[in-house]
């Protein structure tokens, strides 16, 4: 059963079905051909995946940053970083790393802020006569920061399915998100240094003020929700529907943008967004029962210990199958195969499955910038008009960076158990 679940899931992702009807074809025909269930409890288990609280966080951040994107508040938001970076030698490029991490902990998805903020950096960019592979291959890689930094919607959906607290994945995720974007803004400030592509000027205080003005509703977004979520006032769940409610609030009433005539479409493609997302999880989380039914999970731990491998060579092993898996398959295929397959075994060979989430996460980051079908790839491509191939060549130095950034987060805890020391 284990050989037939693996290679048949395999077989239908290679053959290009889309993974929620592979996973669900695979769970019908192996309750079919095995008897491990009734059909009747197959309904009802997928049922009762779904019937949860921490679930219903995803469509409420997913309207908020649907929200978000339709106010353009990245606008505001790029206007104010790029004030503040003026004097740095590169500034512009700087600032817009540093922009797509605030603007990913506003929406929780790398494609949405890979999309919003591209459309209004890489213009400016080009402007100051940055090459159109460098802009591109920059944004993609800052688009990925809304994977790890909370609050962060792949976290929401890996809590789901590992049922691990989110407020901790969140915690988890926030040191490493800021260690990456860090990484990020120096390599690219390097990067400009090196081939001379400088735009400097003096700081401007009446700019930074009126920059900060316009941006300042937006700013106050991911300090309402995780400072709500942290200082115990309300759940992730609950951050998520003030996040939508104050989005539309200060995207209807401050930035004039939201009126009752776009609504209907917002809300429409956050309904579709969420279903998808939420048909997905429930084959998954059935998959993985019946993987464990199948005793994979006791294999892979019995082919660790006959191998004899630490901690840090699983680990290691881990990596590199979901890198390689990541140059064909999406972040949430990644997500809801992989991890109900090995999290059992995680957890048995007594690996944090917190830390495992992060690691995760960083995965599914390169995935998303990595060819041939890396989806921020595409996105910054199809907004920008600029060839898949100039995109791919400006992103490589950020697939190597994003690489090295794994070693660090796999083999320093610290970073990701750190968050959770601090709020305690």
């Amino acid at each position: 059963m284990a050989l037939f679940i693996i290679c048949s899931l395999l077989l239908l992702l290679a053959l290009g079905v889309p993974v929620a009807f592979a996973l669900g074809l695979v769970g019908l025909a192996t309750v079919l051909l095995f008897d491990v269930t009734s059909l009747t409890q197959m309904a009802q288990s997928q049922f009762a995946n779904l019937d949860s609280f921490v679930l219903l966080a995803i469509p409420f951040f997913i309207l908020a940053g649907n929200v978000m994107v339709e106010a353009r508040m990245a606008t505001p938001l790029v206007d104010f970083v790029r004030a503040l970076t003026r004097p740095i030698t590169g500034g512009t490029a700087v600032g817009a790393a540093i922009a797509s991490a605030l603007f990913g902990a506003m929406t929780g998805s790398s494609a949405a802020s890979a999309a919003a903020l591209g459309r209004v950096i890489i213009p400016q960019l080009n402007r100051l006569g940055y090459p159109a592979s460098f802009s591109a291959g920059l944004m993609a890689a800052g688009g990925t920061l809304g994977i790890m930094i909370p609050p962060s919607i792949v976290f929401i959906i890996y809590g789901a399915l590992a049922q691990q607290s989110v407020s901790k994945l969140f915690l988890a995720g926030l040191l490493p998100g800021i260690f990456i974007t860090a990484l990020i803004a120096i390599l690219t400030y390097v990067i400009v240094r090196l081939n001379g592509w400088a735009d400097a000027s003096r700081l401007q205080l009446r700019e930074v003020v009126d920059t900060l003005r316009r941006a300042a509703p937006a700013l106050l977004m991911p300090g309402i929700v995780l400072g709500g979520i942290y200082g115990g006032i309300f759940t992730p769940t609950e951050a998520a529907a003030i996040a939508a409610l104050y989005g539309l609030f200060i995207g209807a009433v401050f930035y004039r943008r939201i009126t009752f005539e776009n609504l209907p479409r917002i809300f429409a493609n956050s309904a579709k967004m969420t279903g998808i997302i939420l048909f997905i999880i429930a084959q998954a989380l059935f998959i993985g029962m019946l993987a464990t039914l199948a005793g994979i999970p006791a294999a892979i731990v019995s082919a660790v210990e006959a191998a004899n491998l630490s901690h840090w060579e699983f680990l290691l092993v881990v990596n590199v199958v979901l890198l390689v898996l990541g140059c064909f398959l999406d972040g949430v295929t990644i997500l809801t195969v992989v991890a109900p397959l090995l999290l059992p075994s995680i957890i048995e060979l007594g690996i944090d499955p917190i830390h495992f989430g992060v690691l995760l996460a960083l995965n599914i980051e390169i995935a998303s910038i990595t060819p041939p079908i890396g989806i921020n790839l595409f996105v910054i491509s199809g907004i920008s008009q600029t060839a898949i191939d100039q995109v791919v060549r400006g992103v490589v130095p950020y697939v190597f960076l994003l690489l090295a950034a794994l070693v660090v987060v796999t083999y320093v805890p610290w970073l990701s158990e750190k968050g959770n020391q601090l709020r305690n």
